[in-house]
């Protein structure tokens, strides 16, 4: 087998769904390659949500996580009430523009899964996450 492989695979993956998804995002009129597919899903289950907490559940660096939330802000999709706990800090919630895009992004991600699991049995599947999930725990044991 070819040193670097799995690497190699995980990236073709990555891009291959990136490009799948990219104009399923851009016709729901979202900055793709910012994460706001991700956060409108995060949000979508959630009443609200610290930056710190939505930027830890969606794997994002705050800093970056602060910039797209103003774009996001300022494009109707989410607001920002101040934190009753914390003087220093924002509560994170979709405005009703934003459930309505995160149910939107939620039917992409959906449709991507079948896609991802298309023909593949129950016992493969079961496989491949085993195999997914050992390949993760060696990232984050590092």
């Amino acid at each position: 087998m070819e040193k670097n492989s799995i690497r190699k695979i995980l990236h073709r993956l990555d891009l291959e769904r990136r490009q799948l998804m990219r104009p399923k995002f851009l016709e729901l009129g979202l900055t793709v390659g910012e994460g706001q597919p991700r956060i409108l899903d995060c949000l979508l289950d959630r009443k609200e949500l610290t930056q710190r907490e939505l930027a830890d559940l969606c794997m994002f660096d705050v800093t970056t996580m602060s910039r797209t939330l103003d774009k996001m802000e300022q494009a109707g999709l989410i607001q920002r009430n101040k934190n009753p706990v914390s003087r220093r800090s924002h509560l994170i919630s979709l405005t009703e523009k934003g459930k309505e895009k995160g149910k939107q992004v939620r039917e992409e991600f959906n449709w991507l899964d079948e896609m991802l699991q298309k023909g593949l049995t129950r016992e493969e599947l079961e496989t491949v996450y085993g195999i997914l999930e050992k390949i993760e725990k060696n990232l984050t044991d590092i």
